[in-house]
Formats: structure tokens, sequence, C-alpha cells
């Protein structure tokens, strides 16, 4: 009875990690709070929105102050005379942009649309860090229950070897088996070895990416409700919702308004300007000596470009072909949707049907164990048929373990490939990143120095 009830222990390692367990949403909420790759591509998103307030400036007018001082000295050695002077000037001109061919209202078009490509970008590195992170979260899950399961093989082996040793001593079994069972049980301390190895790997990437210890973890019970039921629901998602895809478009209409912009710069230029003028001249010459002039000038300045050694004309050319390349980076984005949908959900597919398949494989194993050990105790079998025995089911146990680990991180690749892997639609308990807000106040600012 004792021989039958021993490979229990090998299942239980499975279960180990379910009491008071960290989630994995919990998990990604804190890869939200504190990634490094998340907080610096918001940083970048917000340097980004100052396009638009950099666009914005064509509209406005620019003021300036300027100020000149001279003191001169000059002797006509020739005539005896000495000509002493002191001038002043200072001056305020304000200039405000009429008309440039359209350029700066096609500019901020072509920023703004730059702002909600990079938005979309964020979204997408928010997805690709959570991918990191789910899948960091569940090789923490996978190897803690592989090495719980070497550990109970390594048990079970070194029962094995002291009871085979023992039979050896009273002539029951010879020294071959004695043998087997000890190289048995020096391979599972070295399987140990390694698979504590791979955990403690795994948990300093578990550390980089989510930035906290893993403590108890746990396989999650309702990813599902976030999957559509089928293939086609998943694409038909994926195709409206993929971040990259509706960050290329953004970007092709981004670039279509830069070519209109750069035009702009061949069609006449006009603008405004005033200016006031304080002047002031202390010479030695009577008529100059403490002279003081003030004037104020209100003009309309307007330049027709002719040829400017064919720059401008370049900068189109150079648009059109970014243009060009931003259509052809949006068919690639859309194939890149439709594949990597296809794939994860293949994968995610394959996983689940391969989880079915090895629980078929473990209750056979374990049918085969019972069956083996007590056909040993008969004398029908060999104490090498019950170690082999033994080593196929941790085999198809741990490969349990590995196929559940792919289905969730496939499941994950799933969510990503959709746009669906996001705090926002994972409903994490985190306070949601207002990328929307931050534009909105920046694009509106004219002095502030000051920044969020």
């Amino acid at each position: 009875m004792k021989k039958v009830i021993i490979p229990a222990l090998l299942l239980s390692a499975l279960f180990t990690t379910q009491t008071q367990a960290q989630t994995v949403f919990e998990a990604l909420s804190d890869a939200y709070n504190t990634n490094p790759t998340l907080q610096a591509q918001r940083a970048y998103l917000r340097a980004v929105d100052e396009n638009v307030a950099i666009a914005k400036s064509g509209f406005r007018p620019t003021l300036a102050l300027r100020g000149s001082y001279s003191d001169t000295d000059v002797s006509h050695d020739n005539l005896g005379q000495k000509n002493d002077g002191k001038s002043s000037n200072a001056s305020a001109v304000v200039t405000q942009p009429l008309f440039n061919g359209l350029s700066t209202l096609n500019s901020v078009k072509a920023a703004d649309k730059t702002v909600k490509a990079e938005q979309k970008n964020l979204s997408n590195v928010e997805q690709s860090v959570f991918l990191d992170a789910s899948t960091a979260y569940f090789n923490v899950v996978q190897n803690a229950a592989i090495v719980e399961l070497q550990r109970n093989n390594e048990k079970l082996l070194k029962r094995k070897l002291d009871e085979t040793t023992e039979r050896f001593n009273v002539g029951d079994v010879t020294r071959t088996d004695v043998s087997q069972a000890r190289a048995r049980y020096a391979a599972a301390q070295a399987s140990t070895i390694s698979a504590e190895g791979d955990l403690e790997a795994s948990k300093a990437i578990y550390r980089q990416v989510i930035g906290s210890e893993p403590k108890t973890l746990s396989e999650p019970k309702n990813l599902s409700k976030y999957i559509p039921n089928n293939f086609n629901d998943a694409l038909a998602y994926a195709k409206e919702h993929n971040f990259a895809v509706l960050a290329a478009k953004d970007t092709l209409s981004a670039k279509d308004y830069t070519v209109s912009a750069n035009t702009g710069a061949l069609l006449p230029q006009v603008s405004l300007e005033g200016s006031a003028n304080s002047g002031r001249n202390d010479s030695e010459i009577p008529a100059s000596k403490d002279h003081k002039q003030d004037y104020y000038a209100v003009g309309v300045n307007m330049t027709v470009p002719l040829y400017d050694a064919g720059e401008n004309r370049a900068k189109i050319r150079q648009s059109k072909y970014q243009k060009w390349q931003a259509q052809e980076l949006l068919l690639n984005a859309e194939r890149q949707a439709v594949s990597d949908i296809t794939k994860a959900w293949e994968y995610m597919a394959a996983n689940h049907a391969r989880i079915k398949s090895i629980k078929e494989q473990i209750k056979a194993n374990k049918i085969a164990l019972d069956g083996v050990q007590k056909e040993e105790m008969l004398g029908n079998r060999t104490i090498l048929d019950v170690l082999d025995a033994y080593n196929e089911l941790l085999t198809s146990q741990v490969n349990e373990v590995k196929a559940r680990r792919d289905y969730f991180v496939s499941g994950m690749q799933v969510l990503s490939a959709m746009g669906k892997l996001t705090a926002n639609d994972l409903n994490l308990a985190v306070d949601i990143y207002d990328a929307e807000k931050y534009y909105k106040e920046t694009k509106g600012k004219w002095l502030s120095l000051s920044v969020d």
C-alpha cells in the first residue's frame, strides 16, 4: 500500500500556488504603475504633445525688444578738432503673420495627427509591457510548480533507493538494481538544482518588468471572459482596434498634411509688423547735441518666393516619399495584425488541446505506475520498470505545467493582437493615465515653462 500512495506527492505541486495568491491582474497593475519603459513612453508622448504648441506658434505674434548704445571718440589731427558722442537706441517690434500659404494650418494638423499616432503607440507599448509582465508571471508560476514536482520526485526516488538498498541487504534484489535506483536519484537531484536555477532566473525577470517581488502566484480563472468565442470575431476586432494599425493610419494622415505644409512655402508670405523706436544722440557737434527722436511705424510685409536654391522643393519631394513610406507601413501593419491574431489564436487553441491530451496521458501514467508497482511486488516487473514509470509520470506532469503556461501566454498574445491587453480593457485597479488630458493642457500654452 505504501508504494501505491507515494506517487500522489507528485500531484500536490500543481496546487501549491493557489493559496492567498497574487493574481496576474494585480501584477499587471504593479507594472502599469512602476514599469520604467511605460513611464518613459508617457514622458516621450508629452514631448510629442509640445509639437502642436510649436506648430501653433506660427499663428501667434512675436514680440522683441532691441537696444543699442555707442560711445565714440573721433579726433581730426589735421583740423585740430575733436568729436565725442554718445548715442542710444531702443525699439519694440511686433510681428503678426497673416498668410504663409496655409503652412501653419497644415503643420498644426500634421502635429495633431502625430500626437494621435503616438497615443496609439503608447497603448502599444502598454500592451508590450503587459505581455512581458504576464509572461514573466506565468514563467514564475510554471517554474515554481516544476521545482515542487522535481523536489517531490527527488524524495520519491530517495525513498526508492533506501528501500532498494534494504532489499539488497537481505538478498531480495541485485547490486544492479541498487545502482539503477542510485543513478535515478542522482539525476533527480540534478534536475531539482536546474529547476531551482530556472525559478530564480524567472523571478529576476519578474522583478525587472513588474517592479515587485513575486509572492504566491496563481493561474487566472477568468481570462476567457476577455477573449471572443471564435476566431472570426477576434479577427474582426483586431482589424478595427489593433493599435499598430491605428497608429499607422494617423501617421499617414500626418505625412499628408506635411506635404501640404511644405508646399505652402512656395506661396506668398504676408505679415503685419508694428514698431516703436526711441533714440538719443549726444554729440559735441551743436546740431546733434542732445538730440532725441521717437517714431512709430505699422506696415504690411509681403514676400513672394521665386527661387530658394531648391531647398523647399526638395522638402516637398522628401515629404512625398515619407507619405509613400507611411502608406506601405500601414499595409504592413494591417498584414501584421492579421498574422499576429491568427498565430496567437492557433497557438492558444493548440495549447488548449495539448492540455487535454496531456491530462489523459497523466491519467494513463498513474494507472500504469500503480500496475507496475504491484507487478514488481509479485516479481513480474523489475525495479527499473518502476523507475521508468515514475519518470514517465513526472515528465507528463511537467509537460502539463508547461502547456498550461503556454496556453495562458498565448491567450495574452490574443488580447494583445486584438488591442485589448490594456489597463482599461482589463479593468485593472489603477488610475488610468489620461494622455488626452495632457495633450489638451499642452496645446494651448503660450508662456508656461512648467512641466507635469
